[in-house]
Formats: structure tokens, C-alpha cells, sequence
């Protein structure tokens, strides 16, 4: 079928357009002009202009799709894209137009964390105000939630190795107990894929994680020994880091840490250890497999 993608020119985007086209459907991407392709070329995609946050430029995009696949977001906020405007107001205008062009099926990638409405995390809370859009909308919808995502263009496991290399002392905010379980980027798009084509998805929620539980500070110690390098670890009080990240967020463009990511690492990360395997048959990757890439 023809897929409309958003967000394509994103990390997960790029795997799943090659995925999606590898099971030979076409692909419609929408991008912003602000936004170019690259992670695109070579590739005989269909390119929309638009912008989730226009309405006007949604329509047309999603005339003759037989689906969605929604991932454009943001992690952090910068001038007038906020969390409500792009996460939540963004959802709301593509259902909106999805609908109107007879869209039927739609796919929400959501986050690890949403499990509710709660204030208190803005990012997580715009994005189950976003799911809650896709739950109301009449239309054959799936979301999932992955959990952090890693592979070789990663914010999360590049920012800490790029901290690693540099420091020769490594800060571990907070305990370092906080517990994650990284899923690959590529996986997460081949579930994406999947849930699109199966009918048993319809309806569904699901919840990705890879196939381990880490702590944060055991992430690190893997990506310091990944690296081959020797260096010792400081705790950091949260309160702490609070006025460090505060200011990062004001000078730097690509700030490393942001106020609400920040906030996040006092909340485990983690799903079933076998929801995968349980739901699309296959065993996730495990982080220490992959991470070479940190090497490059």
C-alpha cells in the first residue's frame, strides 16, 4: 500500500522507510522544508512538503495513503515548538486530516513512560494527550512504546561516550539505579512495520523493550569498557545538576541534557522483558551486541 510517513527524516524514519519498502509497499514522506532528506537519498520515496503543525499542508498529503505511520516529535523544546504544539496539537491535526482523506489505518509511535495524564512530566504527558487523539479517532490504530532507542546516529548512548571520551572523571547523575532496556532502532521499526500489516494489532497498545534491564550507571560502565577506556565515576546530586542543565539549555544550541530529561531519570524505563518476543516473534538485539558503533 502507500504509506505516509512522518518524521522520515528522523532516526527511526530512515529504518523504516528501507523497512517498509523492503516489504515492497511505497512511501509517502512527509517532510519540512527545514528538515532536508538526507537520510532519504537513494531512495524512490514520494516527498510531501508539510508540517505537522499546519493543518493546511496535511490533506494533501494523506490523499490516496491506505495508512500513517506518525513519528515526528520532539524531545526538546526549542521557540515555538513546544511539546503541546508539535506533540499534542501536531497528533490531533494528522488524525484530523488522515480522516478527512479516508485514511483507515494509523500507527502512533508513543513513548516508553506514558501510562497516563501527568502534568508533572510535560514531555510524557503530551504524549498521551497524543495518544489519547489516536485512541478517539475512529480509525484501525496501533500505538506502540519503545523504550530508549540506540544505534549508530543515538543521541542517548553517543552523548554518554562523547562524555567518556572527553572526561576524565564521569558524572552519574542521581544513583545510577534507574533502569532502562534499549531497544535498536532498526527493530523498533521493523515492529512499526509489522503492526502496520497485521490485523491483530488493531486496537492495540503495545509496550518495546530490549531484551536486558540496565542501569543507567551500568550503561556507562558498558560504554566505558566498549571504549577501552579507565575512568572513574562521581555521583551527582540531582538538585545539583538542575541549575547546570538550566543554563546548558540557554547557551547551548544541542544542549546534552535538557530540564525535562533530567527530571525522567528518577523513573525506570522498562517494560516486559519478553513483549517483543511475545508479540512479533523475534528477540530484540542486546545493546552490548551492537555498540561497537561508539567505536567509529
Amino acid at each position: 500500500m502507500l504509506v505516509l510517513v512522518t518524521g522520515s527524516t528522523g532516526f527511526v524514519g530512515g529504518y523504516l522507510v528501507r523497512e517498509l519498502f523492503s516489504r515492497g509497499h511505497q512511501v509517502r514522506c512527509l517532510v519540512r522544508p527545514t528538515s532536508p532528506p538526507e537520510n532519504l537519498k537513494g531512495l524512490s520515496v514520494e516527498l510531501a512538503p508539510g508540517d505537522v503543525t499546519l493543518p493546511a499542508t496535511l490533506t494533501e498529503a494523506c490523499i490516496g495513503a491506505g495508512a500513517v505511520i506518525h513519528l515526528a516529535a520532539i524531545i526538546r523544546e526549542k521557540g515555538r515548538a513546544t511539546f503541546p504544539r508539535v506533540n499534542t496539537e501536531g497528533t490531533r491535526n494528522l488524525v484530523a486530516a488522515a480522516r478527512g482523506a479516508g485514511v483507515r489505518r494509523f500507527v502512533y509511535m508513543s513513548n516508553l513512560g506514558v501510562t497516563g495524564p501527568d502534568p508533572g512530566y510535560s514531555f510524557l504527558h503530551s504524549k498521551w494527550l497524543g495518544e489519547e487523539s489516536v485512541r478517539e479517532s475512529g480509525l484501525d490504530h496501533t500505538i506502540l512504546r519503545p523504550s530508549v532507542l540506540f544505534g549508530a546516529e543515538d543521541r542517548f548512548v553517543n552523548m554518554l561516550a562523547d562524555i567518556i571520551r572527553r572526561a576524565p572523571v564521569v558524572p552519574v547523575i542521581g544513583s545510577g539505579n534507574t533502569r532502562f532496556q534499549l531497544i535498536s532502532a532498526a527493530e523498533v521499526a521493523r515492529c512499526l512495520a509489522t503492526a502496520l500489516e497485521e490485523g491483530r494489532f488493531i486496537g492495540q497498545t503495545v509496550e518495546l523493550g530490549g531484551p536486558e534491564q540496565r542501569s543507567y550507571e551500568e550503561i556507562i560502565d558498558l560504554i566505558i569498557h566498549t571504549l577501552g577506556k579507565r575512568r572513574l565515576k562521581l555521583h551527582i546530586l540531582v538538585p545539583l545538576m538542575q541549575p547546570v542543565v538550566w543554563l546548558m539549555e540557554r547557551l547551548l544550541t544541542q544542549p546534552p541534557l535538557t530540564s525535562q530529561q533530567l527530571k525522567m531519570l528518577d523513573r525506570d524505563n522498562i517494560a516486559k522483558l519478553d513483549a517483543v518476543e511475545e508479540w512479533f516473534g523475534f528477540r530484540p538485539t542486546p545493546l552490548g551486541q551492537e555498540i561497537g558503533y561508539i567505536r567509529r
